[in-house]
């Protein structure tokens, strides 16, 4: 019996001591790991993975005026109504003096062509029309006639014209004064869309000064940069940017699965990790060199942290003469739908009448 013990005692103190030993190795090796490891590896991921900052200079986007999708006159009338995102709207553009730069959004036709309008969905946009953007052809969309605002009635086709490609838009700015920035959105093609995006700035070189491309998905903007270091890019950052994403899901036939709507935790990592993606070093990674930010986001202690970064700022939608004020005085570029320095007096005129 008392043998019995002694056995017992000595193995269980062996055990303790090589079971204390291990665990102490494995410590050490977690506060190795911790320590060194882990941030060696991610320095060389961020290292290896990021992509040069623009080689040319983005000081042309700084403090600037920009219409949200073309711009709205402060008073509409029949002589001046057009929809959003349309020729209409960006031949008005270029007769205000107060306005600097246009705003469009951007989606490929089934047959690869850039197509400018906000949603992918078109039911909002064209009568009679439930169908997506990537499920029609470029001649498909152009039959499609625009909703008015009020969705109870159809623009005069002839008057506001018919959906435009980005390519037309380009043309149309080139002896113009504007200067553009190219909202892309397309979430399945991303690749195609970015080499296209590389070929219209080749063609079109006048866009490298008077360009940049922006996007929510940070791939749009990273696949560009990683084609084109000369194409200056943007990243447009959203708080909570998978609410947004599924409150636009839900207005189409094709909702998000239950799993990613009810799923806290994985919405908290998505959107933690898009917010990373907006600071700084987030942008440094992508090789953005603008961060397109909501108007409620921006504050005194943002600006200075972009700034030291040397990073513009680009504040949406900013509809408030106050704000709109503030902003301008901090040098932050301003994307406005109505709120353009009103001095050109055809514009007056035209809002008097």
């Amino acid at each position: 019996m008392e043998g019995n013990i002694q056995f017992w005692i000595i193995n269980g103190v062996t055990i303790a001591l090589l079971v204390s030993s291990l665990f102490l190795i494995f410590s050490y090796v977690i506060v190795i790991f911790l320590i060194f490891i882990l941030p060696l590896t991610i320095y060389f991921l961020f290292n290896y993975f990021s992509v040069p900052q623009c080689r040319r200079s983005v000081n042309q986007f700084k403090n600037i005026t920009i219409a949200h999708r073309g711009g709205q006159p402060l008073i509409p009338s029949d002589d001046n109504d057009f929809p959003e995102n349309t020729m209409a709207a960006y031949r008005w553009a270029s007769n205000i003096n107060g306005i600097d730069c246009i705003e469009l959004d951007v989606w490929l036709s089934r047959d690869h062509i850039p197509m400018v309008n906000h949603d992918a969905y078109l039911e909002h946009t064209f009568a009679n029309c439930q169908q997506f953007i990537s499920s029609l052809t470029c001649a498909e969309l152009k039959q499609l006639k625009y909703l008015k605002k009020n969705k109870s009635d159809i623009y005069n086709q002839i008057g506001c014209e018919i959906i435009s490609t980005l390519e037309e838009v380009i043309i149309f700015l080139e002896p113009t004064k504007l200067k553009l920035i190219i909202e892309i959105k397309e979430l399945n093609k991303k690749d195609e869309m970015a080499k296209i995006i590389n070929n219209l700035f080749e063609r079109y070189p006048f866009l490298y000064d008077r360009a940049f491309c922006a996007a929510f998905h940070p791939y749009n903007i990273y696949a560009i940069r990683r084609l084109n270091p000369s194409i200056a890019t943007g990243f447009i950052s959203v708080p909570d940017i998978t609410t947004l994403i599924i409150l636009n899901a839900h207005h189409t036939p094709r909702p998000l699965p239950i799993f990613l709507i009810h799923n806290v935790i994985l919405r908290w990592i998505i959107d933690s990790f898009f917010m990373l993606l907006a600071t700084p070093t987030g942008l440094k990674f992508l090789g953005a060199d603008i961060i397109c930010i909501e108007h409620r986001q921006v504050s005194q202690n943002l600006l200075d942290k972009y700034g030291k970064a040397q990073i513009v700022v680009c504040a949406w939608c900013v509809n408030q003469p106050e704000q709109r004020q503030w902003l301008a005085a901090n040098g932050v570029s301003v994307i406005t739908d109505t709120l353009f320095d009103i001095i050109d007096k055809s514009y007056m005129i035209q809002n008097e009448s």
